[in-house]
Parts: C-alpha cells; sequence; structure tokens
C-alpha cells in the first residue's frame, strides 16, 4: 500500500450502502472493456486545457508540441518565446488519480530537449532526467507513458539547457484529482513566474556568465501571472474574473520563477492552506501569508468575506524604493470582483493521512556550496561539482534502500538561498536550524536558506534513479545536481 495516501525579489538584484436491490453503477465501454462511470473531472479555470484524445475514462492520451513561438508580452513588438502547443504558459494537463497518461511530444526547437513532470512519482524511465533519456533531436518525438500515482497541483517543464530554455517559457502545470474529490463552486490555477526584457524591442535579454545572475540566479523586471505582465503600467496587469458572495474555491498555485521566492497573501477572503507538492493536508490551516520558493505549489481554499468587494492574490517581493533601500512591496497577481451570491454546500475532504516523522532515521548531510574554479563559478554538493558536462553525468551522492526514513540536513554556505528539489519522492520539513517548525505537509522542494540548515525526512519509496538539485538554473547547470540511487530497480509505475 501507498505510504502517502518566500524570499527576495530580485528586482533588488537586477534593480529591480447500497442494498442488494440496487441497480448496477452505470458503465461506459470501450472497445471490449466495461468501466465503471466516472463523474466528469471538475473545469480548472485559468489556463487552457490540453485535449484528450483517447476515450477511455481511465487514459488521459494528449498531443505536445515544443516550438518557437511569438506572445504579445507588451505593446509594440512581440516576445520571441519557446512554448508548449503555441502557449504561455503551456497548456494544463488534467488528469484524475489512477489515470494512465500519454503524451505524445514532438520537438520542433532548433535544439534538444526534454520534459520533466515536476513532483511526480512515476518511473525513472519517464521523469525527463537527461541521464536516462535521451535528450529528444530536433524534428524527433517521444511519447511519455506514465500511471499518476499521487493527487495534487504539480507542473512540467524543460530539464535540459535549462537556464535559456525555462526563461523561454518551456512550462505548463499539471493537476492530478483525488479519486474522490471534495467539490468547489469553482477551482482557478496561477502560474507566477518572471521574465527579463529588453526595454527597447520586449525580447528576452541577453543571459550573464558571470555576476549576480550565476551567483543568486537570474531573475527577471516583470512579474508574470498566467502569462500576463502584471507589473508596469504597460503591462496587462493582473488576472480577472468574477466572484459570487457565499462561494468556496480551490486556488491552486505554482511558483514557475528561476530563482525568485516569494509570499503569497490572500485579502477579501478566508483563506485556509488544504494542498501542499504532494497532495492535500490531513487538517487545513491558515496564515496571513506563506512563502513559496520556486518549484514549489500551494492550493487554498477561499471563501469571500462577507463585507468584502473583491478578492486579491498578491505577491509580496523585495524592491528598491527611490531612496534605494530594500522594501517589501505587494504586487496584485489576480483580483476576483464579487458579484452575484451563492450557497455552497462544505466541501467533503478526503482522509489523509502522513508517514510518522518521530521514527529512528539514519543521519545524512547535503552541504551545498561552491566557488570559482578555473576563472569560472561552480556549485557543489558535498564538495564535489556534481554535474560534468553537456553529457549530463551526474554523480551519484547517495544509494537509498526503498521504504527505510531518511534524515537529511541540507546547508548552504554559497549564495543566499537554494530551493533543492528531490525528483521521484516526498518528504516532510522537519526542522530549520535545528528547531522544530510548522511547514507541515508532503514536499518535493525546500528552501535552503543562507546560514540556515534544514532538516528533512523521506522514506524513498520509488525505486530508481533519481535527480535531486538546486532548482535555481545557474546553480544546478553550474554543479548543484547530482543523482540519487533508490533500491535497485526502476520505478513500477511506467508502461
Amino acid at each position: 500500500m501507498n505510504r502517502y495516501t518566500m524570499g527576495a525579489f530580485a528586482l533588488v538584484g537586477f534593480l529591480m450502502g447500497c442494498g442488494s436491490e440496487a441497480p448496477p453503477a452505470p458503465s461506459t465501454t470501450v472497445g471490449e472493456v466495461v468501466h465503471p462511470e466516472l463523474p466528469p473531472l471538475p473545469e480548472v479555470s485559468g489556463l487552457t486545457p490540453m485535449p484528450d484524445l483517447n476515450p477511455d475514462p481511465h487514459i488521459v492520451e494528449v498531443d505536445l508540441v515544443a516550438r518557437p513561438h511569438a506572445v504579445q508580452l507588451l505593446p509594440g513588438q512581440a516576445t520571441q518565446l519557446f512554448n508548449y502547443n503555441d502557449q504561455f504558459p503551456g497548456p494544463l494537463l488534467h488528469a484524475r488519480v489512477g489515470d494512465r497518461v500519454i503524451i505524445h511530444f514532438r520537438n520542433d526547437l532548433a535544439e534538444e530537449t526534454v520534459i520533466h513532470w515536476h513532483g511526480l512519482r512515476i518511473s525513472d524511465q519517464m521523469d525527463g532526467s537527461p541521464v536516462i533519456q535521451t535528450p529528444v533531436q530536433p524534428g524527433a518525438s517521444f511519447t511519455y507513458d506514465f500511471v499518476v500515482p499521487d493527487a495534487g497541483t504539480f507542473w512540467y517543464h524543460t530539464h535540459y539547457h535549462q537556464i535559456q530554455q525555462l526563461e523561454y517559457g518551456l512550462y505548463g502545470a499539471l493537476v492530478v484529482h483525488e479519486r474522490d474529490f471534495p467539490v468547489f463552486s469553482a477551482e482557478r490555477i496561477f502560474v507566477g513566474d518572471d521574465i527579463r526584457l529588453r526595454t527597447t524591442n520586449n525580447q528576452i535579454s541577453a543571459f550573464q556568465t558571470s555576476g549576480p545572475d550565476i551567483g543568486g540566479g537570474r531573475v527577471g523586471n516583470r512579474l508574470l501571472s498566467n502569462g500576463r505582465v502584471i507589473n508596469g503600467e504597460d503591462g496587462d496587469g493582473p488576472v480577472t474574473f468574477t466572484i459570487p458572495r457565499g462561494a468556496i474555491e480551490r486556488w491552486r498555485f505554482v511558483l514557475a520563477t528561476n530563482a525568485l521566492s516569494y509570499g503569497l497573501r490572500i485579502r477579501g477572503a478566508d483563506a485556509r492552506v488544504i494542498s501542499t507538492d504532494g497532495g492535500l493536508l490531513p487538517e487545513a490551516f491558515a496564515l496571513e501569508r506563506v512563502e513559496i520558493a520556486p518549484g514549489q505549489r500551494y492550493d487554498f481554499e477561499v471563501r469571500p468575506q462577507a463585507d468584502a468587494t473583491e478578492v486579491v492574490l498578491e505577491a509580496l517581493v523585495l524592491v528598491l524604493d527611490e531612496n534605494d533601500n530594500v522594501v517589501e512591496a505587494p504586487f496584485v497577481l489576480a483580483r476576483g470582483t464579487i458579484e452575484g451570491e451563492t450557497v455552497t454546500p462544505e466541501p467533503v475532504y478526503p482522509k489523509v493521512s502522513l508517514p510518522a516523522t518521530s521514527v529512528e532515521a539514519a543521519g545524512h548531510e547535503w552541504k551545498l556550496s561552491g566557488g570559482v574554479v578555473d576563472g569560472q563559478v561552480q556549485f557543489t554538493i558535498n564538495g564535489v561539482p556534481s554535474y560534468v558536462g553537456e553529457g549530463h553525468e551526474h554523480v551519484l551522492l547517495e544509494t537509498f534502500e526503498p521504504n527505510v526514513p531518511v534524515k537529511i540536513t541540507l546547508s548552504s554556505n554559497v549564495s543566499p538561498r537554494h530551493p533543492f528539489h528531490i525528483h521521484g519522492q516526498f518528504f516532510q520539513i522537519l526542522e530549520r536550524g535545528g528547531k522544530p517548525v510548522f511547514e507541515p505537509g508532503l514536499r518535493d522542494t525546500v528552501e535552503v536558506r543562507g546560514n540556515e540548515t534544514a532538516t528533512i525526512l523521506s522514506y524513498f519509496e520509488n525505486h530508481g534513479r533519481w535527480m535531486v538539485h538546486c532548482h535555481i538554473s545557474e546553480h544546478s547547470e553550474n554543479g548543484m545536481m547530482a543523482d540519487v540511487q533508490v533500491g535497485t530497480q526502476a520505478a513500477g509505475h511506467g508502461h
């Protein structure tokens, strides 16, 4: 049985029981196979879903193409990007836990690429690791085929030449609904990002090979919400919609930035955190703000307040004021105007339990560091530059027995922070600086802050070879990326 049933904005760095007589349940027939009828998945507003090409209700089959694409981000010249299916962000991949998902991917770029399914505990053969999967060549295709074993809010993105390809827009969101999902009056998804554009022609600024972009990670001069520029008088402004009084909505949030962490706050509503990277929490909790790092996700239960006229989702980021002082400023990502009224039944959440954390567990240390070698910045894990060259050869950092609890203490003595991601596994955050913290839920990414340790616990259930790395592209692509081996065989979730 499955055991598993927000920081500084870089404008600072850039300046910026039926009875036996009951009738049988209805069913659908596909070929010779009879399937029990399933309730339709709820609509998730905010991104366009990929069309499902397969009539089987237990299979989601889609086409996905990466290609150059021009997007009108600002007035004037369109911005030349790389996108999936000519959408920015990419289209929403929408499934139900236990579904088989088949993605027919074609690369129409002029360079190699792969896709990583961030947060999914699938087979390592389908994870998009360039160590395992040969990058898809220009004009070539590859079929990703796996079963989604966990419900939650996830995302997908390039994992090759990531410094450039991620900045150019190769990412999208992925929602896997619970089998018995709670019903809301509406569900929405928001993808936050930033991008650095030239002021002269709206094109992506040149990539630096030294300086703050390498040390702290590249950050943008424009904030994005679902592909809309939200800051500056020439931007589109926040995502807008209407929400009735009496609504109970589920808001899903993905942070797709490269290096930018920030706080999230919802005004005009009673909001609770109901889900983290790895799915629903055993118990929702309310916070005035939530700190979120690149790669992380949160879901919120949102109820408009009785006296509010709007519900606002804000990013709280650090900027420079007119006196060059670092101050925190709010940026509106989404604004819902309250119109009309509705009556919403209370959502019924499935029972969730998390793995025990008060257990004996072997202790490991991962020290995140780096320095200058032969005139170039090189990042390391435990003193080793784990990523070597264009061949994507990774040092094998650790080997773990599956289903055995392990505590890992991560520390950073270089750069202010590292949002550290472990592929194919979930973990829980136990301590910071050796003291217990309240950061509940299953995670796949933890913010390792400068001069502070973060201790996590994982059972490493998913067999296979898995990448572990800082999610700041300049850090991972310059050494802070390695592999761990879990057991001796690949995960069994693929086809």
